[in-house]
């Protein structure tokens, strides 16, 4: 199933992107090119208004949207990641199941973080 996923798509999400609602999020800002607000993109991907605004800034964050003011915009920040966000679309569209197991498969960032305050370090 997953080997139908191209790898630098595989690699995308494990590195950017931690939820379905940050990959629709995405996906929608950059289907349609104009200026988000956090209460559109909520009504439209049909999530709350916290997880609306957690979810765009999170995009933000990681280099795949630009805020203006109070609404956000596809604007990546390289065009290797519009190159590569369009490779998830083209894989979304195409193994929508597989994408999406992908997704959940991954460790939350809470789990992450727990696991990393028990990482042994060597002493400087």
């Amino acid at each position: 199933m997953f080997a139908d996923v191209p790898d630098p798509v595989r690699r995308l999400i494990a590195n950017s992107i931690d939820s379905i609602a940050e990959l629709e999020a995405l996906l929608l800002l950059r289907d349609h090119l104009r200026p988000w607000t956090v209460e559109e993109a909520g009504a439209r991907l049909y999530v709350s208004l916290p997880v609306a605004t957690y979810t765009l800034h999170a995009l933000s964050v990681r280099g795949f949207l630009s805020q203006q003011g109070q609404a956000y915009r596809y604007d990546p920040v390289s065009a290797e990641l519009d190159r590569a966000v369009a490779s998830l679309a083209e894989a979304y569209s195409r193994n929508l199941i597989a994408v999406t197991h992908l997704v959940h498969g991954k460790p939350a960032p809470s789990v992450l973080a727990f696991a990393e305050a028990f990482r042994i370090r060597k002493e400087p």
